[in-house]
C-alpha cells in the first residue's frame, strides 16, 4: 500500500501548468475534433476486389464526446465499408462545444471522413475532421498559471490495472471567476477520463488564480505518467 501511495503521490507531481517566463502553448481545443479514434479496419472483401471508398459520418456531439444521430454518406457505398465504419462510429470519443467563459460543455455537430485507400497493394485507413460552420471563437487561455494549486492523484483503478497505460494525457477546462476562485471544471472525453474526472475536479477546484476583470476559462493539460 506505501508502494501505491507512492506511486500516486509521484504520478501528481507531473501534471503541472505551464511554467512561469515560458511561452504559452496553444490551446489544444478544436471544436468537433476526434479525441479518441478506434480506426475501421480495410474490408477483406473490398481489398481483394480493390476496392477503395471515402466515407463521411456527420452527426451531433454530445458533452460525453459520443457521435449522436449519426448518419453515414453515402448511404449507397459498398456495404463491406459502411459495416466496417458502423462498427467503430460507437467507439470515437470527439471534443463537445466548450464555452469560453463558464468552461461548460454543449453538444455540437461534427463531421468525420474516412479515406479507404490502396497504396502500392497494401490498406490504408485515413481520416479527416470537419471545422463546425457556425464554430464560436474560444478564447480559452493557456497563458495564466494559478498562484495556489493542489495536484491531483492517479485514479487508483488504473494504477492496479497492468493493462492500464503508464502514461496518459488529460485535458480540463477550468472556469475562473473574477477573484480567481475556480467555478468549474469540464474534463475533455479522452481515454480514461472518466477515472480521472473526479480526482481532477476534487484538485482543481482548490486552485486559486490572480484576480483579473472578467470570468475566463483555462485549458490545462495534466501529463499523467505511473513509475
Amino acid at each position: 500500500m506505501t508502494s501505491l501511495l507512492a506511486s500516486l503521490l509521484l504520478a501528481a507531481a507531473t501534471a503541472l501548468p505551464p511554467a512561469a517566463g515560458k511561452a504559452p502553448d496553444k490551446p489544444l481545443y478544436a471544436e468537433a475534433g476526434m479525441l479518441v479514434l478506434v480506426a475501421p479496419g480495410f474490408p477483406a472483401e473490398a481489398l481483394a476486389r480493390g476496392l477503395t471508398a471515402r466515407i463521411d459520418v456527420a452527426g451531433t456531439v454530445r458533452t460525453d464526446g459520443s457521435l449522436e444521430g449519426y448518419r453515414i454518406e453515402p448511404a449507397t457505398a459498398d456495404e463491406a465499408f459502411l459495416a466496417a465504419v458502423r462498427k467503430v462510429v460507437p467507439l470515437w470519443r470527439l471534443q463537445p462545444r466548450i464555452d469560453s467563459r463558464t468552461c461548460l460543455a454543449s453538444e455540437a455537430p461534427a463531421r468525420v471522413s474516412l479515406w479507404f485507400d490502396i497504396v502500392n497493394g497494401q490498406p490504408k485507413v485515413s481520416y479527416g475532421t470537419a471545422r463546425p460552420v457556425d464554430e464560436a471563437a474560444s478564447g480559452i487561455r493557456t497563458d495564466r498559471a494559478p498562484v495556489r494549486m493542489v495536484q491531483p492523484l492517479y485514479p487508483t483503478k488504473l494504477a492496479q490495472d497492468p493493462n492500464a497505460p503508464r502514461a496518459i494525457l488529460q485535458v480540463a477546462y477550468v472556469g475562473v471567476a473574477e477573484d480567481g476562485a475556480v467555478t468549474g471544471v469540464t474534463v475533455a472525453p479522452m481515454l480514461h477520463y472518466r477515472e480521472f474526472e473526479p480526482l481532477l475536479a476534487a484538485a482543481v477546484r482548490q486552485w486559486k488564480y490572480a484576480p483579473q476583470i472578467s470570468p475566463w476559462c483555462a485549458e490545462v493539460r495534466f501529463h499523467m505518467t505511473l513509475d
